[in-house]
């Protein structure tokens, strides 16, 4: 078992609650832009 100190539990949450808040559809739009720029086109 794994002892996390305050600081990095807060980290973890933070970064969990970060996460939570991004919507796919939001990671779909930047796959897109980013295949489109790996193609050399510019969106």
């Amino acid at each position: 078992m794994i002892t996390l100190t305050d600081d990095e539990v807060a980290q973890i949450r933070s970064l969990l609650t970060a996460l939570r808040a991004i919507k796919v559809r939001d990671i779909d739009k930047a796959l897109v832009i980013l295949s489109k720029t790996d193609r050399g086109v510019r969106p």
